[in-house]
């Protein structure tokens, strides 16, 4: 009591202000508060907010719509909701600022959860995940809670949360999981309890997704735009009210092409709000522009003014409240000629409606691609919010690429074709339709200034500032403490999110047919001496794939103060780290095994977790600066002021720094020892990951595939390609029991199963050696849609081997590849007439040259083969595909899945009319 007695009010030394918003509905009340305990109040305009002459410590604000934004984080100033003062007060000690931080890339900052009866490698995933998003968690049941974190909405904590009428959400955890995947937060209504859509099964399509966070940043096209959201003829309240440009000094530029008339009116409206139109860029404060070329905007952007598109400045007359330019990425000037990639593209939309629709197809326009409101065969990309469509199904069959808008929206944000190997541009929640996050992704300001404003394009321009205009743009840093600045090499501030892996659904036994089958992380905190406080941290994956402005990151100072206050308490952000490198995210790992063998339940595959002791008050300091590798593996172990306590052999968790190097990748299928026993899986996992081996589902990176005999798994089928050591389950007993992996472990025998299918194991992995991953190359194999075992098990095959799956739903014009002979033949003409050769294959495509040297005899140059079933509409499809085939000079071969899965597991490819399916 007598420590608590001379501890000084609650709010000593924080100089603050707050940001007059429409979300703050009592300022008075928060200065009042915050007055009262020690807290000392600043009141300034926020129109003309000079952070260089005030001192501040916090900026109380609903949003981080204020200019004034960027250059408070690189000042280490704490941006904090009204929510940071009503914990405080309540708790009578500073709250963390991470989990009220307005910054949108915090997406979880509202959410507080609390877990039951989960697995504990489930659960400490799911809490890193949401702590490192600006997210609380808290172990017992309280009236603060948002989300109850189940699978069981009958357990004790939810039947609580329902009597006493707690305002909260109960939720499945595929919840958490998807949000990471895509790396935004998504609509939990699809996964709340009591009847949790995505559980039903059916086929029922997504309702239409509003897109709030489009309104008025549509955007349009054209050197002369005529915008859908130019301001009203008749003057509303607001706009009578209009005071958006105080003291602000405005240009348009002259790339707007503006009539006397639409410039008159703006000058009008400029004026009413305060600010004044100048042509001089340097005596600017506002630069308005229509294009990212020009001397004028090369200095404004070089200058760090406000530069942004008429379109914003209409949004902000309209509403007469400032947005950042930034965070929209129609509020900026747009590239003149496209992003280099996107020329020869050909996009459609599927599943997006109005503002989101007429966004994406700006947005698709502005890249340089062709937007067709139709889609042909000659599409090459297909924009979808849900898989719920025709157009998916037909670009399934025509093998277009199919991507959700973060691939377009962050493809525009980065100024590059971004690859769609990145699983977030193609992961679909159930029963989800994506439209409710389109337009949240802000433009990397870092990219920009790359492409648009670099020295190099500054100098070709002739836009080099002259030396005033550089001092004046280094002045307000020096009159900050040299550590503060922000460093040149900076990274940006917005929370990236490592690209997790889209789930794959557990394989099952394919039968016979005619029988009776992060990384580094990059973070910049707000800190400030005196107080201790946690900073919002930043995530950035290696790749750089969903990296934010550059704008946003803080100085050298914050982030040294905040290192020495984490004080080891960074496992919640290393946990998340290493949840989005987890194979089968959250959801799919711990909870269920990979035991059920059969295609109507496909089990989700394994998961690797560590466990750590949590309680409310772990969670209130995350790490800065830890430097992740792998998400396993640390070169600069974070440090931990818990002690080690587990050993391989002891089972249980480990802390990240005991983890040995990944040496290597273990797939398990077949086997039954976790079926119903959770917590035995994530300890046997943990125990496995001690041993320098980590559980994997991505059949290319396999080097040990433990099954108790030869299966027809799509696990086991696949694996093989990666010709790994293949052994039977007491492999996998022994090391556990031993706490070591055996030495000379035997080869898996299955004699019985070899005779059967017509193959020997020994003799496949040594041709899955010769082929390197290259039995299928160059072949384009049709599927049908209603196979058995499902379409994405067979893609799945052939894709690790190499080829190519279409899927065939018997669509009228379809244009077949052609044959891999004709490909053949044209690529030695062209060897021929350039006088170089292809022999070795450089220099060619995938399909010349690289094609494995079991792909059968000479007749299968000329043949396409159609995988199907035998159910009448399956048949109904094959005169057809012999039909189309024909015509377009290709021997068509429609055959049972038993001659893929021949191919596959005898790493070979041969002929027999066995397979031969007839009408």
């Amino acid at each position: 009591m007598g420590e608590e007695d001379t501890r000084g009010p609650v709010f000593e030394d924080v100089v603050f202000t707050v940001i007059p918003s429409e979300d703050i509905p009592d300022e008075q009340q928060i200065i009042n508060i915050v007055s009262s305990q020690g807290g000392e109040f600043v009141n300034a305009d926020p129109s003309d907010l000079d952070l260089a002459r005030i001192h501040l410590t916090h900026i109380i604000s609903a949003n981080i719509d204020f200019p004034q934004y960027t250059r408070a984080i690189e000042r280490g100033i704490f941006v904090v909701k009204p929510s940071w003062v009503d914990q405080s007060a309540r708790k009578g000690k500073l709250a963390g600022p991470r989990q009220h931080s307005p910054d949108p890339s915090q997406y979880f900052q509202d959410v507080v959860l609390t877990c039951a009866d989960l697995p504990e490698g489930d659960k400490d995933a799911i809490i890193a995940g949401v702590i490192a998003l600006g997210g609380q968690y808290t172990a017992p049941l309280s009236k603060l809670v948002t989300h109850i974190v189940t699978l069981n909405d009958q357990v004790d904590k939810c039947q609580t949360a329902r009597v006493k009428k707690v305002n909260c959400e109960i939720v499945l955890p595929h919840w958490f999981d998807d949000c990471l995947r895509l790396g935004k937060k998504i609509n939990e209504r699809p996964y709340v309890f009591p009847d949790p859509q995505i559980l039903r099964g059916d086929d029922a399509r997504p309702p239409p997704g509003n897109a709030p966070h489009v309104e008025g940043a549509t955007g349009t096209l054209g050197a002369a735009p005529t915008l859908s959201d130019t301001p009203p003829p008749s003057p509303s309240e607001t706009r009578k009210n209009l005071n958006a440009f105080m003291s602000k000094k405005i240009m348009l530029s002259k790339d707007l092409n503006l009539s006397g008339h639409l410039q008159k009116t703006l000058e009008g409206l400029v004026n009413h709000g305060g600010g004044t139109l100048t042509d001089d860029v340097d005596e600017a404060d506002i630069y308005i522009g229509q294009y990212r070329d020009g001397v004028d905007y090369i200095k404004a952007s070089i200058a760090r003014k406000e530069v942004a598109n008429l379109s914003w400045l209409y949004h902000v007359i309209n509403k007469n409240k400032y947005t950042n330019p930034l965070s929209k990425l129609l509020h900026y000037p747009v590239p003149r000629n496209g992003i280099e990639g996107f020329h020869n593209m050909v996009i459609s939309i599927s599943n997006y409606n109005g503002d989101a629709r007429i966004y994406l197809e700006n947005l698709i326009t502005l890249l340089g691609a062709r937007f067709t409101k139709t889609m042909k065969q000659d599409n090459s990309h297909l924009i979808t919010a849900h898989k719920r469509s025709e157009k998916f199904e037909a670009a399934q069959e025509w093998n277009i690429h199919v991507a959700n808008h973060l691939w377009v929206e962050e493809s525009y944000a980065k100024c590059q074709n971004q690859s769609l190997t990145n699983q977030r541009y193609t992961t679909f929640p159930d029963k989800t339709n994506l439209g409710e996050v389109c337009g949240q992704t802000p433009l990397d300001m870092k990219a920009v200034e790359k492409a648009f404003f670099s020295e190099k394009v500054a100098q070709a321009q002739g836009a080099i500032p002259p030396p005033q205009a550089q001092k004046q743009h280094a002045s307000p840093q020096k009159s900050m403490p040299a550590s503060s600045a922000m460093p040149e090499n900076s990274t940006p501030k917005g929370a990236a999110q490592q690209p997790a892996p889209t789930p794959v659904p557990e394989d099952v036994e394919m039968e016979e047919e005619g029988t009776a089958e992060v990384p580094t992380t990059a973070k910049k905190a707000r800190g400030r001496p005196k107080k201790d406080v946690t900073t919002t941290p930043r995530l950035l994956d290696e790749e750089k794939e969903n990296e934010t402005p550059d704008n946003r990151s803080t100085g050298r100072a914050a982030k040294t103060e905040a290192l020495r206050r984490s004080k080891g308490q960074g496992e919640d952000h290393i946990k998340y780290q290493r949840e989005m490198r987890r194979p089968g995210g959250v959801t799919h790992g711990g909870r269920r095994s990979s035991h059920l063998e059969d295609f109507s339940s496909p089990a989700p595959p394994p998961k690797r977790a560590g466990k750590r002791k949590s309680d409310e008050n772990t969670y209130d300091v995350t790490a800065e600066g830890s430097a992740l590798s792998d998400g396993e593996t640390q070169d600069k172990p974070a440090k931990t002021n818990k002690k080690a306590k587990h050993s391989a052999t002891g089972g249980g968790a480990s802390t990240t720094s005991e983890l040995p190097p990944i040496e290597h990748r273990m797939m398990v299928t077949g086997d039954e020892r976790w079926i119903g026993n959770p917590k035995k899986e994530d300890a046997d996992k943990t125990q496995l990951r001690l041993l320098g081996v980590q559980l994997t589902d991505k059949p290319e990176a396999v080097d040990i595939l433990v099954a108790p005999r030869i299966l027809r798994t799509k696990k086991f089928v696949a694996a093989l390609a990666s010709a790994p050591l293949v052994v039977d389950s007491k492999y996998l007993d022994t090391a556990l029991k031993q706490g070591k992996l055996p030495s000379k472990p035997p080869v898996l025998h299955d004699r019985e199963t070899e005779d059967r299918l017509g193959f020997r194991l020994s003799e496949a992995l040594d041709r899955a050696r010769t082929n390197r991953h290259k039995l299928l190359a160059g072949w384009n194999i049709f599927v049908t849609k209603d196979i058995q075992g499902g379409f994405e098990t067979y893609k799945e095959i052939v894709r690790v081997n190499g080829g190519d799956v279409m899927m065939y739903a018997g669509r009228t014009g379809l244009k077949m590849p052609p044959s891999r002979r004709s490909r053949r033949d044209e690529k030695e003409k062209e060897s021929h007439e350039n006088g170089s050769g292809s022999e070795d294959g450089e220099g060619g495509d995938d399909t010349v040259g690289e094609e494995s040297q079991n792909q059968g005899d000479e007749d299968e140059l000329d043949c396409v083969y159609l995988v199907s079933g035998t159910t009448e509409a399956e048949k109904k499809l094959w005169k057809g595909f012999r039909s189309t085939a024909e015509k377009q000079e290709l021997v068509p071969r429609i055959v049972r899945t038993d001659w893929l899965l021949n191919a596959a597991m005898s790493q070979r490819v041969r002929w027999d009319a066995k397979w031969a399916l007839d009408e």
